[in-house]
């Protein structure tokens, strides 16, 4: 179990730094875009840029979030069970979501190779997507695996008690 833990705190901390040079590059295209345009010309493909980038960035900071538990989630209701109904509800979640983004990644990774095969491109830039997409179904894995974590996690600690 601890290694699982180490194994995903590394996976989603290189991905949180890459999402975090993701950002900066974001704000730096922002900036000149803004500058260009007042000056001179826009940078030509921002839009595509600030899609592309906006995904795998979006993808890449979903694993740490769940690991640190920094979700919004609404838990009116929850709050009102008792500890070992929590628990076990806590596992339940984490085993459906942990299954939905194993699949999702799944699928998006099958539209990855697709678009692969089919040579799809950017219209402005003529950017290949797959690569892209790719990083997003990565996202997709990590997440799954801390929500894996998570469920043996509230697994095991119902053992021990």
């Amino acid at each position: 179990m601890k290694f699982l833990e180490k194994i995903n705190t590394v996976l989603n901390k290189c991905a949180l730094a890459i999402a975090g040079g993701i950002l900066v590059f974001m704000i730096l295209l922002t900036f000149a875009n803004i500058v260009l345009r007042q000056v001179w010309v826009p940078v030509r493909g921002t839009y595509e840029i600030m899609g592309f980038a906006g995904a795998v960035l979006t993808a890449f900071a979903m694993g740490i979030t769940q690991k640190k538990k920094e979700h919004i989630r609404v838990d009116i209701l929850f709050n009102k069970f008792p500890g070992k109904i929590k628990k076990i509800l806590s596992a339940i979640n984490a085993g459906i979501c942990c299954a939905f983004f194993f699949v999702s990644g799944l699928y998006v990774a099958k539209k990855a190779y697709t678009l692969y095969e089919a040579g799809e491109v950017s219209e402005t830039l003529r950017i290949a997507y797959y690569p892209f997409t790719y990083a997003v179904a990565a996202g997709c894995f990590l997440l799954a695996a801390v929500l894996l974590s998570d469920m043996l996690l509230a697994f095991s600690k119902d053992v021990n008690k």
